[in-house]
């Protein structure tokens, strides 16, 4: 059974702010978890969570800002006082504090870096230079180090003498006199094994290890692929430089997700992390600057669909019925082959299909999507065959229907996979993309199905 801190009511910040004031507001929340003081300063107002916040303690006050979001972040940043910002970042490791300055404007990171210490600078300045989707915005990099030839009772010692200072110590990593990482060792394991067997006895020599230029989200999937606690992120002579921690992936898997989702929906980046953060973070404009452009996108796409019926009509004209199943033929072929792109791209997220597999994905998805078009086609026989009395007109309908299928899933498992190749997020071939592209093909496979098998 779970048990949780007793938590309070947004009413109750509100009511308690209004009728106490900021000091007795603080009491209340000195008992709570950071992450509820975050919650609850949420619910103020700018001004208000800003007198609140700077009665806190400074070490909770640290904890609050890394536990909000962006656009939490930088509504503080922005108004707390220089010298106050110095101390909260004191409280942070290193990497974490970077990511606050980034949110801030280059004078006002100037103005608060002239207070801290020269050591604090120049690790800053190394996490910046580094891309900022790689782990080496991440990284940890206070960490246990020991070496091969330390008994297990000195390496338990060398973990009491410096546990103020490293930040994580699940796994300790070993180092060899050349202080290149050679081996592993759970702090687990550590503490059951006999106090007089050496590290080497037990450490693990192969290794799963990054460089500070590997992608967040490559680092995200291996993590998640071996069940790792932690990733050592090394440089290209081997030599341990931090360590990568599941927590603060677990964040990065959330935000690429987040990307994903908002790429297939036909909604593009662009924003800053602030807006990004949260549905009302964002202003109106942004989100209008954001679908826009694939808006007008599909507009032109979906003009093509309109060429198609432009190009047909005599057909048309001719056999009024065609029109009749227009809406039932594109819409399931758009929702076949959206089905394909989400289910290919969350594929190529998770590492399950790879770069050389693309022949097998697209000769795959064709054949479920032959599948699906002959199961569906004997609907649409009959469907059509009811509607006209006419079995030819349903022989098209059920013709085309197998036709539009196999080639929108095909179309949908064939573009992600080109965008993959060429270092495109695959993301980016989008639903509603996929859907405008068949809309038009498929109008054209079922007019000229129906010429042929109608004499038109």
């Amino acid at each position: 059974m779970a048990f949780a801190l007793p938590s309070m009511a947004p009413l109750d910040v509100r009511e308690l702010y209004d009728r106490d004031g900021a000091q007795a507001l603080v009491l209340r929340l000195l008992v709570l978890h950071p992450v509820e003081v975050t919650e609850a300063l949420e619910q103020l107002d700018g001004s208000d969570r800003l007198s609140v916040f700077r009665s806190l303690p400074v070490s909770l006050g640290a904890q609050v800002l890394l536990n909000g979001d962006a656009a939490f972040r930088s509504g503080l940043l922005e108004r707390l006082p220089p010298e106050l910002m110095g101390q909260i970042l004191d409280r942070m490791p290193v990497e974490h504090a970077t990511q606050l300055l980034d949110l801030l404007d280059a004078d006002r990171q100037a103005e608060i870096l002239a207070g801290s210490s020269l050591e604090d600078g120049d690790q800053m300045a190394a996490i910046r230079r580094c891309s900022p989707t790689s782990v080496g915005r991440l990284m940890v990099r206070q960490v246990a180090r020991i070496r091969p030839d330390m008994t297990v009772t000195q390496a338990i010692r060398y973990l009491r003498e410096h546990s103020e200072e490293l930040e994580t110590v699940n796994d300790l990593f070993v180092l060899d006199e050349d202080r290149k990482l050679c081996g592993v060792l759970a702090l687990r394991e550590l503490l059951v094994s006999d106090p007089r067997v050496q590290v080497r006895e037990l450490m693990k020599t192969r290794v799963v290890m990054v460089t500070p230029e590997t992608d967040r989200e490559e680092a995200a999937n291996l993590i998640s692929r071996y069940n790792f606690l932690s990733l050592p992120v090394v440089d290209s002579e081997r030599r341990l430089l931090g360590v990568l921690t599941v927590d603060d992936l677990i964040d990065v898997m959330i935000q690429e997700g987040t990307e994903d989702v908002l790429h297939l929906g036909a909604i593009s980046g662009g924003g800053d992390a602030a807006e990004d953060a949260s549905y009302w973070a964002g202003r109106i404009t942004s989100a209008v600057r954001k679908r826009v452009g694939w808006l007008l996108l599909l507009f032109v796409a979906g003009s093509c669909t309109s060429q198609v019926l432009s190009h047909f009509q005599t057909e048309l004209r001719e056999l009024v019925a065609l029109s009749f199943f227009v809406p039932l033929l594109i819409g399931t072929g758009g929702n076949a082959g959206s089905q394909t792109v989400i289910t290919v791209v969350r594929g190529l997220a998770l590492g399950e299909i790879r770069p050389r597999d693309a022949g097998k994905v697209v000769f795959r998805e064709a054949v479920t999507g032959l599948l699906l078009g002959l199961l569906l086609g004997v609907i649409a026989f009959f469907g059509a065959f009811a509607v006209t009395g006419n079995p030819r007109m349903g022989a098209v309908l059920g013709a085309s229907v197998v036709s539009v299928c196999t080639w929108s899933t095909s179309v949908g498992a064939l573009v992600p996979m080109v965008a993959h190749r060429l270092r495109i997020d695959p993301s980016v071939a989008s639903a509603p993309f996929i859907s405008t592209l068949v809309d038009a093909t498929g109008l054209m496979i079922y007019f000229l199905i129906a010429k042929v098998m109608l004499g038109l």
